[in-house]
């Protein structure tokens, strides 16, 4: 996997306590690798914990609350899996804010599987997959259908760079 369009980018992951452990791990290692600046956005303060399996997983320090996020501070979005984190955020004003923000800007937004459900909140419809594909994507936003992360980070990169020849072009 080759993500050189994130390279020294902003790239927010939006989280609530219960977000899909494994998912953000390897989010975490495809961000350093591609020596992107991830920082954590959560409507918790502090820390914030993910779940793993069966249960509580490790706690994670958010770099920034909701309430205190604007999109403009970040190159791209990500709101991983896990259907615990995706209920409290989808009762969350700011979360539903900052998802508006980066829509309406055409911004890179990657939703991950499950948390596709996100979308009710903006009350936007789901991009279609086709031909069997595991990511669909409209304008900058790409979801999963899968925990395929690989295959949602590509579409991302791809998106950057689009977003990227997009702003040369002007």
């Amino acid at each position: 996997m080759r993500m050189a369009n994130f390279a020294g980018k902003t790239v927010g992951l939006m989280v609530a306590s219960g977000f899909d452990e494994a998912n953000f791990i390897a989010i975490q290692k495809a961000m350093l690798s591609a020596n992107a600046k991830l920082k954590i956005i959560s409507r918790d303060a502090g820390l914030t914990n993910a779940w793993s399996g069966t249960g509580w997983g490790m706690p994670y320090p958010v770099d920034s609350t909701l309430s205190t996020t604007l999109a403009v501070d970040y190159d791209a979005l990500i709101i991983p899996q896990g259907y615990r984190h995706i209920e409290k955020l989808s009762s969350e004003v700011h979360a539903k804010r900052i998802l508006k923000a980066f829509l309406r800007e055409n911004m890179p937004v990657l939703i991950i599987a499950d948390a596709i459900k996100i979308l009710d909140i903006v009350d936007m419809s789901y991009p279609e997959f086709v031909d069997g594909a595991n990511v669909a994507r409209a304008k900058n936003l790409a979801v999963t259908n899968t925990d395929d992360i690989v295959a949602g980070l590509d579409v991302l990169n791809e998106i950057m760079l689009d977003d990227q020849d997009e702003s040369r072009a002007a």
